[in-house]
């Protein structure tokens, strides 16, 4: 019955790729181990896995929503450390050139040097 589950490793190679895992994912697999255990989710097992996994693409997608919907003159860097961040929590590694948390990084780099420009 474990083999259904999900190792989880492989929900970290899932991470380290961007791909998303859902809630109802999440939830299916808790309910498995329910069942499989008949008293609940195993402490530190592949639904705990997959919850934590599920909540910082979240917390990740919620920060770079609220960054997204500023004006692009007004990005700080803090806005681009702050998406960075959650962005290499979401992978399990720090993003890469070619990431969300790069270009924030290159928008605020552009708008402070503009406001020394103005200065």
């Amino acid at each position: 019955m474990e083999s259904e589950l999900p190792a989880k490793e492989q929900l970290a190679v899932r991470a380290t790729e961007g791909l998303p895992i859902t809630q109802s994912e999440a939830s299916a697999i808790a309910a498995a181990e329910s069942d499989m255990t008949g008293r609940g989710p195993i402490k530190g097992g592949p639904a705990a896995a997959a919850q934590s996994q599920h909540d910082r693409q979240q917390n990740f997608f919620a920060v770079a929503g609220e960054v997204a919907r500023k004006p692009p003159e007004q990005v700080t860097k803090e806005d681009a450390a702050k998406v960075q961040h959650f962005e290499a929590r979401a992978l399990g590694h720090p993003p890469g050139k070619d990431s969300l948390s790069a270009e924030v990084q290159h928008i605020a780099d552009h708008n402070a040097q503009m406001r020394h420009i103005d200065e």
